[in-house]
């Protein structure tokens, strides 16, 4: 290769004229009459022009051979067959097997062999030569068979290889590929010796390029054909990857004496060219070959395969170089230009399409970040006045109800009291009105009934679905004889709002969300393993997401009241403890499981509800919980509301102190001695609710603590958290759920730990 990039160098451009070295190249002809310099670099570089004054162009197939080429050419041989020598010994030893040998090797042939037939086929449209169209073809041929070869090898794409291929459907199309080339080169050299340009092909030689294209794929859709659907009626060739019988079938001497005859018929040209000179050098190196690696070789991946392969790839590669160096003179620079020209505007186009996809996948991404943006301000101000409204709206409902709860009583000896009903039913609804609005979980009296949880957990979903944004994905796995229970809907649902609400914190990036439902029986080995769990049957609830996690050494605390992992103003800590505290009052089982980096799976055990449960709520009528004359701190700003649970208190037994704020009560505490205090969360003052119950427990760690509010929990101010859940009266309420929570609190001793 070095004497022909010398030569290259000293001819200035690298093609010679049959009348002498084109010199300057591209400098046009002068005096009068001459041809443009478009018209003169056209027909200097082999274009087809009607004028015939042009010295015809020196190409690879017309170049005398040189001293210097001969040199090096035989260098190469000398080299191959010592390299052969070298391996030819250890050809059986097995080497390891790679499955991208093939794929890459087999790849890089395609891509060199397509380009030399190109290369040639260019030749062939200047010169008119059938010898050339006969070479270019075995190219093609060679850079077509290959393809199905590679797609049937087994282990490569598939266990068995491709296209329906068999044991012996690679072996055969080996054969037709080794020994195909050797007889497109064998045609070359017959033409070659008579060849001359034709004037029948002058200006239809793209026509022959298209028949001939057309004829070789034929060619090789034939041979593909016979060696997968017809592999049946071929001779076995190859017996578990053995290459033995090709040889005692003597299918790769045949082969062998094939590549030879092509040389032969190469060396015996009588006035061999540059072309002809490099393919005998391919021929060696494809005796080289199928020697190495059909002959000698005995199996797939021992040393003489791999060598083998090796010669193919050296055989492929050089009349390509030889063709790049020989032609980078005038016409290779014309025709370079062009194709740069063309490649550089094709790739233009595909940056310009590229660049204008990604403006408008950024321009999407911008628009749908700044939509989810406008939803979350817009969610989150809603959020808030909703939740200002509902504050001030339940007080007021508060006030409403707890008066006609009130003059109800006293009228209801009258038989009078049907518009007082129907007012408080109304009432009742505009409280109910308020749950719906705010979809947050919150503790209240319980209301059980009979629930078929599918049911429940399908109609949660589509509210699910539209609060907790579209980035998290929802999917259910409902058991179809999933037991019912007897729970308070409304709670239960605001359960796996609240749980559902938590799991999308934790997937910021967005993810997964899982509801599942089945059935399950706790044994008594369970029941010892996890404190309030009674053995039994049970319907399960299973709520998991794929986010973050949570660490190992928060989740014994995750259903403390007040913890909480979010970030200050993100949470409450209240959450949790609220979806415990309903599990534990309807006499179930929350169990979690959490592990960082992969996702966190809460799972709620509700009672099966037996045939005879039905979960009604007790009538109106019902007996209050009696009162024992303990004393209770009211602790209520709104004067009106205060004035009301004042009456109801005293209506139930009960001594009342009252107080407007944090400051107040605490000074009611000091000369007064107190059981519980009842205190609303949101107070005036600077100071909520929570400060008070804190600074209650540190001076009296006994006293019963019950809280009020009219705000769902996630506006509600958080604490530090290191108390048991106390019970939440929600606004408005009656003096029955008042009186009913009060005495549970009593009864259930809820102060400090």
């Amino acid at each position: 290769m070095a004497a022909l990039l010398d030569r290259h160098d000293r001819g200035g451009n690298g093609i010679r004229a049959d009348s002498g070295s084109l010199g300057d190249g591209l400098a046009p002809p002068k005096g009068p009459g001459q041809a443009s310099a478009v018209s003169t670099l056209q027909a200097r570089a082999g274009f087809p022009d009607d004028d015939r004054s042009q010295p015809p162009i020196a190409l690879l197939s017309t170049m005398p051979v040189g001293r210097g080429e001969r040199r090096l050419a035989l260098a190469v041989v000398l080299i191959s067959v010592l390299g052969f020598a070298a391996a030819a010994p250890f050809a059986r030893l097995p080497l390891p097997k790679s499955n991208a040998f093939i794929p890459s090797y087999e790849s890089a042939l395609v891509i060199i062999d397509l380009i030399t037939a190109a290369l040639l086929f260019g030749q062939f449209s200047r010169r008119q030569s059938y010898a050339l169209l006969a070479l270019a073809s075995g190219y093609l041929f060679d850079a077509l068979i290959i393809i199905p070869h590679a797609l049937t090898f087994p282990g490569v794409f598939s266990e068995t290889g491709l296209l329906g291929a068999g044991n012996q459907t690679t072996a055969w199309l080996y054969v037709f590929w080794h020994g195909g080339f050797p007889l497109f080169v064998l045609a070359y050299a017959v033409l070659a010796n008579r060849d001359r340009s034709s004037d029948a092909l002058r200006g239809r030689t793209s026509v022959a390029v298209a028949v001939t294209t057309g004829g070789i794929f034929s060619i090789v859709c034939g041979l593909t054909a016979l060696a997968t659907a017809g592999h049946d009626f071929l001779p076995v060739v190859i017996r578990g990857g053995d290459f033995t019988l090709l040889v005692t079938k003597g299918v790769s001497p045949t082969l062998w004496v094939l590549s030879l005859l092509a040389l032969a018929a190469l060396w015996r040209r009588r006035k061999p060219s540059v072309l002809d000179l490099w393919l005998m050098v391919v021929m060696c190196a494809w005796l080289l070959d199928i020697g190495l690696s059909a002959i000698i070789g005995s199996s797939r991946y021992d040393l003489g395969w791999y060598g083998g392969r090796t010669y193919g790839l050296l055989a492929a590669s050089f009349v390509l170089v030889v063709l790049l160096v020989e032609t980078s003179g005038l016409h290779g620079r014309l025709a370079e230009a062009k194709h740069q020209l063309e490649h550089y505007a094709l790739r233009l186009e595909e940056r310009v399409r590229e660049r204008t996809a990604a403006l408008e996948a950024e321009a999407t991404r911008r628009g749908q970040a700044e939509a989810q943006l406008h939803q979350a301000q817009k969610m989150e101000a809603i959020g808030n006045l909703t939740g200002g409204m509902a504050h001030d709206f339940n007080n007021l409902l508060g006030v409403i109800i707890g008066n006609l709860d009130i003059v109800l009583d006293a009228q209801r000896q009258d038989g009078t009291n049907e518009e007082l009903s129907a007012a408080l039913s109304a009432a009742w609804k505009g409280a109910d009105l308020t749950r719906s609005l705010l979809a947050f979980a919150r503790r209240q009296p319980l209301e059980p009934k009979r629930v078929a949880l599918n049911d429940l957990v399908g109609n949660t979903t589509k509210l699910l679905g539209r609060t907790l944004g579209e980035n998290i994905g929802i999917t259910l796995d409902l058991s179809a004889d999933a037991w019912p229970v007897i729970a308070d809907p409304a709670q239960l649902e605001a359960s796996l709002v609240n749980l559902a609400t938590n799991a999308r914190d934790a997937m910021p990036a967005g993810g997964r969300l899982q509801i599942a439902t089945g059935n399950r029986h706790l044994d008594a080995d369970y029941a010892a393993q996890h404190q309030d769990v009674v053995p039994g049957d049970y319907a399960l609830i299973e709520v998991a997401d794929d986010g973050k996690g949570i660490p190992r050494q928060m989740l014994g605390r995750i259903f403390e009241p007040f913890f909480t992992t979010k970030e200050l103003g993100k949470g409450t800590g209240l959450g949790l403890s609220m979806v415990f505290g309903f599990m534990k009052q309807s006499g179930g089982h929350i169990n979690v499981y959490s592990e960082e980096g992969v996702g966190t799976t809460f799972r709620l055990y509700l009672p099966r509800a037996t045939e005879d449960s039905t979960g009604a709520n007790a009538p109106p009528s019902e007996q209050l919980p009696g009162t024992n004359g303990e004393a209770i701190l009211l602790v209520e700003d709104n004067t009106e509301l205060r004035r009301v649970a004042v009456r109801q208190l005293l209506d139930l037994g009960y001594r009342v102190l009252q107080a407007g704020d944090v400051a107040t009560a605490l000074r009611a505490l000091e000369h007064e001695a107190v059981d519980l205090v009842l205190t609303d969360l949101m107070l005036p003052g600077g100071r909520s609710g929570y400060d008070l119950v804190r600074a209650v427990l540190d001076r009296r760690p006994a006293t019963r603590i019950v809280l009020m509010s009219g705000f769902p929990d996630a506006m509600l101010p958080g604490g530090t958290g290191e108390r048991p859940a106390y019970p939440l009266v929600c606004k408005p309420f009656r003096k029955a759920d008042l009186a009913r929570t009060l005495r549970a609190a009593f009864d259930n001793g809820h102060g400090a730990a």
